[in-house]
């Protein structure tokens, strides 16, 4: 994005998305997102890169703070390893800060077959 164009877009008040590329906190993925997240499956990539499978969140409260929407408090479900934890109850969601997030399933690239027939 040109110098100018995220001048007027500021100016303006309109939110940018930042590169798809760098590593995203847990509260600039959800505030893309209608009522803030609210709904969706959420992982640390450091559960991704352990090669932990079928663990993630998933967002039930999203609270934010007045003057800045990429600082908050998130509450969610935990699932480990496919169970449910603490019966079902929302519990705060921690490292929301520390470690970069993705969205739950991980989608893996797909390697495609080149047949020479």
């Amino acid at each position: 994005m040109t110098n100018i164009a995220r001048n007027l877009l500021i100016r303006d008040k309109i939110p940018t998305i930042v590169s798809a590329k760098k590593p995203k906190q847990l509260f600039e993925i959800l505030n893309v997102y209608p009522d803030y997240g609210v709904g969706l499956k959420v992982a640390p990539n450091h559960w991704i890169d352990k090669g932990i499978t079928e663990c993630y969140y998933e967002v039930t409260n999203v609270k934010l703070k007045m003057k800045d929407i990429t600082h908050g408090k998130a509450f969610g479900i935990k699932v480990w390893k496919g169970k449910i934890l603490n019966e079902g109850k929302p519990e705060r969601i921690r490292g929301t800060y520390k470690w970069s997030w993705k969205l739950w399933p991980i989608k893996k690239r797909e390697e495609r077959i080149i047949s020479w027939a």
